[in-house]
């Protein structure tokens, strides 16, 4: 037996020493899975918060869609819708005039926007201009909206219920050229890829072209109102 009052061994010191460090070690191995949890739920939420942003701004700009042409940098009119097909210069794209363009600062400016929307290398760029007519020398912004995009595909459907993988369809030029600068399709289909989500796809209906009048420039002449008639006694 012990004796009242001696200390602990040196096996017993050991002993405790070695279940203090496994006691240790799974704590710490249990703090490091809790804290690569949350790393990895933290870019995950980066992610979905950078998609429902750039899906936003897309549906956004779709929706606000108005049937104003514009002149470009040459002075030719372009129309107030255009979708692109891949070529060898750029991808995939679409170019619009939208309106509810928001002005805080009260700048001297109309509320209507020109955007374009493009897939640039493997990310989803959005371009607007702060003019309509532009210059010779007027160039985009560019957002960078959403990247590890590897495809964008876009369709439009007009007012017959076709598809077309282009926007005019060059047989509308043909039927009435006048009115083709300011049509526009009335939905649009836009779908990519994306690693972590797969594809996603999106059909989005246009708001219907109005007549040409809405846009026209306000009339700044003054009339006198007519002088009131006087009532029969």
């Amino acid at each position: 037996m012990r004796r009242a009052g001696a200390g602990f061994t040196l096996l017993e010191l050991l002993i405790a020493i070695a279940l203090f460090a496994l006691l240790g070690l799974a704590t710490y191995r249990m703090l490091e899975a809790v804290l690569r949890s949350d790393e990895v739920v933290r870019a995950q939420e980066v992610q979905l918060r950078q998609l429902a942003r750039a899906l936003w701004s897309l549906e956004r700009d779709l929706i606000q869609a108005v049937p104003r042409p514009i002149r470009d940098g040459y002075g030719d009119e372009q129309n107030a819708f255009v979708g692109q097909l891949a070529s060898i210069d750029q991808g995939v794209s679409f170019e619009l005039t939208r309106s509810g363009w928001r002005n805080p600062t009260g700048l001297r400016r109309a509320n209507l926007q020109r955007v374009r929307w493009r897939l640039a290398g493997d990310g989803l760029e959005r371009l607007y201009w702060v003019v309509l007519d532009r210059d010779v020398d007027s160039q985009p912004r560019v957002q960078r909206v959403l990247e590890d995009v590897s495809a964008l595909r876009l369709r439009y459907l007009d007012s017959e219920s076709a598809w077309h993988e282009e926007w005019p369809p060059f047989e509308f030029g043909r039927r009435d050229p006048e009115h083709q600068v300011r049509r526009l399709p009335a939905a649009v289909e836009v779908s990519f890829e994306h690693p972590r989500y797969g594809s996603i796809t999106r059909l989005l209906r246009l708001p219907e072209s109005v007549p040409p009048a809405t846009f026209s420039q306000p009339d700044d002449t003054q009339t006198e109102p007519p002088a009131p008639q006087e009532q029969p006694q």
